[in-house]
This record gives structure tokens, C-alpha cells and sequence, in this order.
């Protein structure tokens, strides 16, 4: 019984860090000068655009973040992918960016030599150059007051929702 109560909080734990982190604030006004800013500010930090519509004022980014040595050793690329968004709340613009972290299970120097395809791709935790890119961007975009959990507040809570069961 002990042991299932460990798995369960094991699991549940490796369930909840794999998921996105976002900020968000508010932005000078205009959703389309936010939505302008985040779509430079993702272009300056290296980010490729991989989806966004001004309209609905979302933009997607997503950077490589692990090098060949990796893809070889590994068999896995590494993504950082920031999704901003901008939307209008009680009168005020505020921009919303969501970090995570993407790998691409590709086949290892090892495995290269079979004729096995690709494995497909899973979302990870985000990493910590991916949270610092979301606070820079909004900071870069005037965003005051930055809010949820920055890096270590954020593994803070995580341990209180494991440490209540």
C-alpha cells in the first residue's frame, strides 16, 4: 500500500513539472503594438516564428537549444518554445507568455544505422533559459507588474502540492 501511495505522488509530481509555466501583466495599451513587440522581442532572443495571427493576437517561437553532441550522444533535439498572447482585460492590454520546453526524439548516432523512423516529440519542463526568455520579453515589451511563479517560487508550490497528499 506504502508503495502505491509513493508512485502516485511520484507520478503525480512528474505529471505537474512537465507542465507549461506562463507570466503575465499588463502591457501599454494597444494589443496591436503588444502583439508587435512580442513577435520582435521573439525574432531578437532567436526564437524561429512557428505559428501566431495578429487578429487573434497570438504568437508562437521556438529555439533550439541543444547542440549536435546531444542529437548524436542522445538521439533527442531540445526546444524552447514561448507562446505569447495578447488580450484585453477590464480596459487594460495585457500580454500573457507560456513557457515550455519541447524534445524531438530523433534516432541517436547508435540507433542511426537501423531503419527505424522518427519517434515523435514530448513536452517537457520548461527550462530555465525559456522562463528567463518569458520575463525578458515581457519586460522588453513594458509589461509591469509580472506575475505567477518565477523559477523557484514555482518549484515551491510544486512541492506543497506534493507534500499535501
Amino acid at each position: 500500500m506504502k508503495k502505491s501511495i509513493l508512485f502516485l505522488i511520484i507520478a503525480t509530481a512528474a505529471c505537474r513539472s512537465s507542465a507549461p509555466v506562463s507570466f503575465q501583466g499588463v502591457a501599454p495599451p494597444g494589443r496591436e503594438a503588444a502583439y508587435q513587440c512580442a513577435v520582435a522581442q521573439l525574432n531578437i532572443m532567436g526564437y524561429a516564428i512557428q505559428d501566431g495571427n495578429a487578429d487573434a493576437g497570438y504568437v508562437l517561437g521556438r529555439k533550439q537549444t541543444s547542440g549536435i553532441g546531444t542529437q548524436i550522444i542522445t538521439g533527442n533535439t531540445y526546444h524552447d518554445v514561448l507562446r505569447a498572447q495578447v488580450f484585453d482585460n477590464a480596459g487594460n492590454t495585457n500580454l500573457r507568455v507560456e513557457a515550455s520546453r519541447i524534445v524531438d526524439q530523433d534516432v541517436s548516432l547508435v540507433g542511426g544505422f537501423t531503419d527505424e523512423p522518427e519517434q515523435g516529440e514530448d513536452r517537457i519542463a520548461p527550462s530555465e533559459s525559456g522562463m528567463s526568455d518569458a520575463r525578458a520579453l515581457l519586460s522588453n515589451c513594458g509589461v509591469s507588474s509580472i506575475s505567477n511563479p518565477p523559477g523557484e517560487q514555482a518549484a515551491y508550490l510544486l512541492q506543497g502540492t506534493v507534500d499535501s497528499f
